[in-house]
Parts: structure tokens; sequence; C-alpha cells
């Protein structure tokens, strides 16, 4: 298989009628869902050519994943936007992409409009006639090397664009298949954005083996949720760590009543042991996974977590294909329990990033530079341990705080800033401001201005303001320093 439109391909040839998508009252088949797909892909052959951007704002639905094949099979390349965007980070990401169209639907158009980017839009829908057509004649498939484009916050302060290859993608679906032993007779609950590199994964996956995926909008009606997953049998179930504890809080009589159920997967942070092991005692006949990797590098390690119950610390043991070493500062081979940094290689990994030479220089010979510190156990099994920037994970939603020091400083009023990871028990992490002044300002001004910038998760949860940021003799941000006067 050479390209990612194949895997639609291939299983509407093999399950034409059979459940692709269920989402709410939508049901498409194979075929509709490749049909439909097809008569879009037409509608952008005609107007770009190939090896071109289109952009893609789109919450999860079935126009979301039309788009994104559509996309693929005219050859052009798709940038994956995350619906949650702020306005500040659209403008930014469609500058640096330059798209020669985005397809979105009706719910932003008021976003797109004050960003002015309305005029590059199309907007698909139940009604759109671009989904529609006169006659069966398809163009058939294009190709273009690289396949999509997703931005994601690493060890700068600027988001970056990952550059993402048909085979890198091919690559780590291969691998999911093979640890989780899909089939086609699964039908995955999946409320993951499929902006993010997890939910989208989990897509490719259950469409090669021609299973069901039972799509949700976001995770906002979990009761909706699991009761949808009953009626339709569901037989697996992806979510981050607090998509799970707010199962285990909340419902956990009616998501053990789910008995078709024979697999979870989990990723983007660590999760509680408690909760790991309560998982897999409401779910005696169902596997539960876990896996370490980057939209740079997806799917590089899997962990079985009921057979591995003396290391659900751990994030695995290395994928199919997949190599990894552990270095020190000095570029040295680390031995077994020794932390170092993190490499990966294998056709998972990305040769480039979008645009941007400075990014490309933690990609060398094939080694991805990963930015995170962890270390191998005597039995072959990877644990984290941090990561080599401050990096701040909000529920699986990850960015640097310089990202947010920037939009602080912007206000007149701030002096100095500097921005810290706190650990909250739902969310894993949330970011805190210390800010200095120089004038009279409030913290609800402060946030009034983040929320005018950042995504909703990034805005810090909460305004200290200090004399100093304590810093090294080099000018660096002690942020251990502001971690223990926050816990005091």
């Amino acid at each position: 298989m050479k390209s990612i439109p194949e895997i639609l391909d291939n299983s509407a040839r093999k399950f034409p009628h059979k459940s692709a998508i269920i989402f709410g009252n939508v049901r498409l088949s194979y075929d509709e869902l490749l049909k439909k797909t097809q008569y879009l892909s037409n509608f952008i052959q005609e107007k770009i050519s190939n090896g071109n951007v289109i952009s893609i704002l789109c919450e999860n639905s079935p126009f979301f994943i039309m788009s994104y094949f559509s996309i693929l099979k005219s050859g052009c390349i798709a940038h994956i936007i995350p619906p949650a965007i702020s306005d500040f980070n659209l403008k930014e990401q469609i500058k640096e992409t330059n798209p020669e169209m985005i397809l979105s639907n009706i719910s932003f158009e008021q976003k797109l409009n004050r960003t002015e980017l309305i005029d590059k839009t199309f907007f698909i829908g139940s009604s759109s006639k671009l989904l529609e057509s006169s006659n069966n004649d398809f163009y058939g498939n294009s190709f273009n090397e690289t396949s999509s484009i997703i931005f994601t916050s690493g060890t700068t302060s600027k988001p970056k664009g990952v550059k993402l290859t048909h085979k890198n993608v091919l690559t780590a679906t291969s691998n999911i298949v093979k640890m989780i032993n899909l089939q086609p007779s699964d039908i995955e609950i999946n409320s993951l954005s499929l902006s993010h590199s997890f939910g989208l994964g989990c897509l490719h996956a259950i469409f090669l083996q021609g299973g069901t995926s039972l799509l949700f909008k976001n995770t906002i009606n979990l009761k909706e949720i699991l009761k949808n997953g009953k009626q339709e049998n569901a037989t697996g179930f992806v979510g981050v760590p607090t998509t799970f504890y707010q199962l285990l809080n909340s419902f956990t009589e009616l998501f053990s009543s789910i008995p078709s159920i024979r697999y979870l997967l989990t990723n983007t942070a660590p999760m509680k042991k408690e909760s790991i092991l309560q998982i897999i005692n409401l779910f005696s006949k169902a596997n539960f996974y876990t896996y370490y990797g980057l939209t740079e590098a997806s799917r590089s390690t899997f962990l079985l977590f009921n057979k591995n119950k003396n290391k659900l610390e751990s994030v695995g043991k290395i994928a199919s294909g997949v190599e990894i070493k552990i270095l020190d500062d000095d570029g040295k081979i680390l031995s077994n329990d020794q932390v170092g940094e993190i490499f990966i290689k294998g056709d998972h990994v990305i040769k480039n990033y979008w645009n941007n030479s400075k990014a490309d220089q933690s990609i060398e010979n094939g080694w991805l530079r990963t930015g995170d510190l962890g270390y191998f156990d005597s039995d072959g099994f990877l644990f984290l341990k941090s990561r080599k920037d401050d990096l701040i994970n909000v529920g699986g939603e990850k960015f640097t705080p310089e990202e947010v020091e920037l939009v602080i400083k912007e206000i007149p009023e701030i002096l100095d800033v500097a921005v810290i990871a706190i650990p909250h028990e739902l969310f894993g992490q949330l970011p805190v401001a210390f800010v200095v002044k120089n004038n009279e300002i409030t913290s609800t001004q402060i946030i009034n201005h983040c929320s005018k910038k950042l995504e909703r998760y990034k805005i810090p949860s909460k305004i200290l303001f200090l004399d100093a940021i304590p810093k090294t003799d080099s000018g660096k941000i002690k942020r251990n320093t502001l971690k223990s006067k926050f816990s005091q």
C-alpha cells in the first residue's frame, strides 16, 4: 500500500455495505463514504493542482473525514487545524502553510470572517453540492509524498508544522493494527479530536481493517457516548487519561456495562496506577493498552497493562520496525536505568518539518531528538521521566510556557513573566503565571488578554504577582523555584 486513500478504497471494495462511520443519526457505509469522497476529490482536482496545501477546519464529523480523504486523493497536502484554535494562531498557521483552499463547516463562519479567511473557504455540510455529482466518472487518485501538516508545540515557543508522509502514517497505522489485533468486526468508540494524531491514527487503523468508527464530536456528553456504545455493541474504546478518570468518577456502572468491549487504548499523558488497575478489574476480558510517540514519530512503543502490572509506569516496549536509543548530553549511548534523552528512528519518523530549518536540526541521519528524558530497564521497557524543556501537558494538549509568556509580555503593564505547570488531578497539569508588573493591572485583565490570543487550555489557571522572577546568573528562569514557591 502506497497511499492513505487506499485504506478507504480497499475497505470499500471488501465491505461496500458495511458501516464505516456512525455519527449520531448518520450512518455511512464504506461505499457511500468513498463516493462522497470521490465527488469532493473531483471538485478539488478541477481547481487545484497536485502538491498544493488545502486546510481543514472542522469538528469531528463525517465531513471532516470526507474532506481529509478527498484532499489526499487529489494529491494535495491536508493542513489539519484544531477546531479550538485561537484566531491569532489560525492566522499564523495559514500564513505558514499558504493553502489554496480551506474546507470547513458553517459553525466556523464567524471565526473565518474575523480572521479574513472567508474568501478561501468552501463550506462542507449535509446539503453541500460538493458531495454530489450527476455522473459517476472519477478522476482517480493522485499522489504526493507529503500527506499532511499538523502543527504542534515543541521545544521552542513557536508551534512547528509536522510534515507527515503517507509512509509515516501507514507505518504507524500498521503498528496499531498489529498491537491491538484489530478485526473487521471491531466497532470503536472514538471521541478524540481527529485534528490530533491520536484520534486520526485510530481512525486510520479501524478503516484499514474495515471496522466501524463510532464517532463523537467530543467528550462533553459521556453518558450518551456510553449508551450509544452499548447499543452498537462497541468492541473498543479510545480516550485520553482525563476521559477515563471522568468515566471512573461518574459513570463506572454504565462504563462497565458494555460487555462487548475487548480493548481500550489511552495516550498523551501518564495515568495513575490505581485508575489503570480499576479499569483492568472492570473489564476483566478486555486488553488495556497505552503507547508512546510524538506527532513526529507516532506509536513508537506499546504497553499492554494487563500483562505488565509491575510496569504500569512504563510506556512499553519498542514497536516493530522502530529503533530507540538513550543518549547523554555528549551523545554517548547510555546503559539500562540511566536517564538521558530519547532518540527515535523508523519509517514512521518524519524527514523534516514544514519550512522550519531550525527545527530540522533535531533530525539527523533519520534519528529524531524528542526532547523527552527517559530510560530503559533491564527488561527492555521504556520509562519517561520528564521533558527536557518544561513542556506543559493539559489533558493531552501540549504547549510550551514560552508561548504563554510571549502573549502576556505584550501587555504594557507587565515587566516580566514566567509560566509553570502545576499538577492537577483531572487534567494532569494546568498552567500558572507569575508576573511582575510595572503599573496597575488585575489578574482578570491579564486572563482576558490571553483569551484573545490563546486556546482555552493554554490560559493560566492562576495569576500570581511577584516583585521579581527568580533567574540564574545567565538569565534563565528558575522554574523549579517557582514550583516550590507555588506549593508553599
